[in-house]
């Protein structure tokens, strides 16, 4: 095979790689978020505990909020 020919060739698959894997990382970052976003948004499993839960700072959920509020309160 001719070697510029070959060299082309290398070269055409090391852009379609570097696509490919740029892509993948991009669909797994998308994933993550929306699976990250999926869980702090979903029902909490301790819901009378809110004062302990690791979580609280970053929560959303009414209860969490109600009890941020009722903290900077007083």
């Amino acid at each position: 095979m001719n070697p510029l020919l070959q060299q082309i060739q290398d070269r055409r698959e090391f852009l379609r790689s570097g696509v490919r894997y740029a892509l993948l990382g991009a669909l797994a970052a998308v994933a993550g978020a929306l699976a990250a976003r999926r869980t702090s948004q979903s029902r909490c499993p301790q819901i009378k505990l809110c004062r302990g839960c690791a979580s609280l700072p970053a929560c959303s959920l009414p209860q969490a909020l109600e009890i941020k509020a009722a903290a900077r309160r007083s």
